[in-house]
């Protein structure tokens, strides 16, 4: 009898055990956002709250008090490099998110310390290691579940954009590419340059606005050092011609590289290089 007795009670123990393993959706889930922002690495992790028929914001989170940005634990950001956050520069590193909405802007805070779950029991000033305000705007719609994206990417930066309600605030963020790269061109172009470094230095000053003076004489020495020129670098070739002011130059150029593309028959490329052609050839 004893023994049945201790048999049943682990019967039942492993029962309870197996039953209390049942998974069931999480009513804030977890989300992790990984992007290249030029050439910084941007890595997002939060909780997603949903509203649930709940009025959000003046309500379930006051205005003008400081919210955790997101549910459990801390919502944090990390940069590989250093960046600027609406024109202060941030240290490369991993920060909490925290805001202060209100009904016309929002606060943004990033807080050095990043393992706490919700608001830090004591706030230290010391570990700000951002404070900025940026303008709030109404959606013409809703968005139910709470968003944090990084949006509106350039090679020098992006907007990371807080939705929720049918509010959305949007912060600029600068990697600060442009002087990294123009660091980086510099150094390359003066110790054995390829025709691909050419190539790359010609296309980023075309796509930044910068010296066009330059962009085709890094165009030219590109093209020099190649025995064979494939279409895509002629359809930049093209482009960075008509910037310049050599329409005709252009044209030749857009058009071998049509000529070249049609030969891969890769749809794509035919129809870039019939804009670029239209383009030069319209203006």
């Amino acid at each position: 009898m004893k023994k049945y007795f201790i048999t049943s009670s682990i019967f039942l123990l492993i029962f309870f055990v197996s039953f209390s393993q049942i998974q069931t959706p999480q009513p804030s889930p977890f989300s992790t956002t990984v992007q290249k922002v030029g050439l910084v690495d941007v890595t997002i992790e939060y909780s997603r709250p949903s509203m649930k028929g709940r009025e959000i914001f003046g309500s379930l989170i006051s205005y003008n008090e400081l919210w955790r940005t997101g549910a459990n634990q801390n919502s944090k950001i990390t940069f590989s490099d250093d960046v600027r956050v609406g024109g202060s520069k941030v240290s490369k590193g991993t920060y909490s998110i925290y805001t202060r909405p209100s009904i016309d802007s929002w606060e943004l805070i990033l807080y050095k310390k990043s393992d706490n779950w919700g608001l830090p029991k004591k706030w230290n000033k010391s570990l700000v290691a951002l404070n900025i305000v940026a303008n709030s705007y109404d959606l013409p719609f809703q968005i139910e579940t709470f968003t944090i994206a990084l949006n509106n990417l350039s090679n020098n930066g992006a907007t990371l954009d807080v939705f929720w309600e049918n509010t959305i605030v949007s912060f600029v963020i600068n990697s600060m590419t442009n002087d990294k790269v123009i660091s980086s061109i510099k150094k390359t172009l003066n110790n054995n340059p390829k025709s691909q470094d050419y190539y790359n230095s010609a296309v980023f000053y075309l796509e930044e606005s910068f010296d066009i003076n330059m962009a085709k004489t890094w165009i030219d020495k590109c093209f020099e050092l190649r025995d064979e020129v494939p279409y895509w670098m002629l359809n930049q070739k093209a482009l960075i011609y008509f910037a310049y002011g050599d329409k005709i130059g252009a044209e030749e150029a857009a058009k071998l590289g049509l000529s070249l593309a049609k030969e891969t028959k890769i749809t794509d490329s035919i129809k870039t290089l019939k804009q670029t052609l239209y383009f030069i050839q319209s203006n």
